[in-house]
């Protein structure tokens, strides 16, 4: 064959080749073209616009004030037992057998000290009756009313707690989706210049140049690069449905987080009474009530009523009859509990031993809570000081990737210093990633352990 056909073939094979790097690297670009114009069109919103929307439609935060409105239902419930009564009896009864009374036999002539059987009354009777019960000292009932109150502010508290847990999962998740956004970014920065260097060294590779190993091991690192990043998008994609499922949001809508920045926190100096402190000071009061609720027990209670109504008596029979009479009168009723087989001091046993439990777990919250708030701080400190660091290594790596390509182009560098350069990119990018993970949690640790996760107003 001549050189001028296998001159000619080269060229043919050069331009084929050409055409083929330049349709993948435009297949790039679109695929980049329409994930940037999808993440258009899907409403941007940042974490400020989430929380808000997560505290209103949450289902958690939506089964919690249900708890509420059960609570205050159940105080306003107890709180009944103090108010006046008023209740309507109606009675009727036929009498088949008139009951028997005895009589002294001496009232009918008959010798004293003997009884007689007498039956006494008509078979028909009726009773019609309201009756007025004022509840006047209630020892038990009161305390009741103080323990449901206490249980309704126990409920409240609860509801903080859930808010808190879902900003906490709102923040994360918002937080993931930014840092996979943000690795995103790199992989396509990395595919483009793979992509570059692909073409590059498969021309070099054609004027024999270069090694065919070398545009393999391109290849090879394109085709890695490529499956990170489509392993990427599906956890992008993922994350924003949990974010939408933690806002209430139908998954069928299309959100999108904002670009990741490197901001910190200011870190508040207020130190507030965390969530967990304020449950455990509450169902410490909670079982104090019911310590004195089961004490007050034991003391008498004393009620009025009064009832007035209409008897009616009548007969069958040839002379049948039926008349009403009236009937009225009031009473007070004293109640002293005076031995009850000692399971009311049974009951108070078991409660001064959970008051005592509950002490301990409060000593138990309080020491946690020092710890936790010296190991955020300790955390936040290392992550800023990471998040600036690893900052500092993309730079350099950039550099000497950017001078190492340089230099294979003009011969004083291999594809294995090339490829070791890109590789050292690659993990000062991850590093970048697991830094600003660290720091959002770090963040959100501070805010959780300082009592400034969400604003509460006292």
């Amino acid at each position: 064959m001549k050189k001028t056909e296998l001159k000619t073939i080269g060229q043919l094979f050069k331009k084929k080749c050409q055409q083929t790097f330049a349709c993948l690297q435009k297949i790039l670009l679109v695929g980049i073209i329409l994930m940037t114009n999808a993440a258009v069109r899907a409403q941007t919103l940042t974490l400020e616009q989430c929380i808000p929307t997560a505290l209103q439609y949450n289902r958690n935060i939506k089964l919690s004030e249900q708890d509420i409105y059960l609570s205050n239902e159940k105080n306003k419930e107890t709180k009944g037992n103090l108010f006046p009564k008023l209740n309507g009896m109606t009675d009727y009864r036929y009498y088949t057998d008139l009951p028997y009374q005895l009589m002294p036999a001496e009232a009918f002539g008959g010798p004293a000290g003997t009884y007689k059987e007498v039956q006494f009354g008509v078979p028909q009777s009726l009773n019609a009756n309201l009756q007025l019960t004022v509840p006047i000292y209630n020892p038990t009932a009161l305390v009741a009313v103080k323990t449901t109150r206490i249980a309704s502010e126990l409920s409240e508290i609860q509801k903080i707690k859930t808010d808190e847990d879902v900003v906490m999962e709102v923040s994360n998740a918002y937080y993931n989706a930014q840092i996979l956004l943000s690795q995103l970014a790199f992989l396509d920065s990395n595919m483009i210049n793979t992509n570059k260097l692909l073409q590059t060294t498969t021309l070099l590779h054609q004027q024999q140049i270069a090694k065919g190993t070398d545009v393999d091991r391109l290849k090879l690192q394109l085709n890695q690069v490529a499956n990170q990043r489509e392993t990427a998008f599906s956890q992008h994609q993922q994350v924003l449905n949990v974010l939408k499922f933690l806002m209430g949001k139908p998954i069928s809508d299309s959100i999108q987080v904002a670009i990741t920045e490197n901001t910190s926190i200011q870190r508040d100096s207020q130190i507030q009474a965390t969530t967990d402190m304020k449950l455990i000071e509450k169902k410490l009061q909670f079982n104090y009530a019911e310590l004195k609720g089961l004490r007050n027990s034991k003391l008498p209670s004393l009620g009025a009523y009064g009832v007035y109504g209409t008897t009616g008596f009548g007969n069958t029979g040839t002379n049948s009859f039926f008349n009403f009479h009236p009937i009225g009168y009031v009473g007070a009723q004293l109640s002293i509990p005076l031995f009850n087989g000692t399971i009311t001091k049974h009951k108070i046993v078991q409660k001064k031993i959970d008051i005592q439990k509950t002490n301990i777990q409060k000593e138990l919250v309080s020491e946690k809570s020092k710890l936790d708030l010296i190991n955020a701080e300790m955390q936040y400190m290392l992550a800023n000081h990471n998040i600036a660091t690893v900052d500092d290594q993309i730079k350099l790596a950039k550099k000497i990737y950017n001078n190492t390509v340089l230099q294979n182009k003009q011969g004083m560098a291999t594809i294995t210093d090339l490829l070791m350069a890109d590789n050292s990119l690659r993990e000062a990018q991850q590093n970048y990633i697991v830094a600003m993970a660290n720091l959002r949690k770090a963040e959100l640790e501070y805010k959780r352990v300082t009592g400034n996760l969400i604003a509460i107003k006292n």
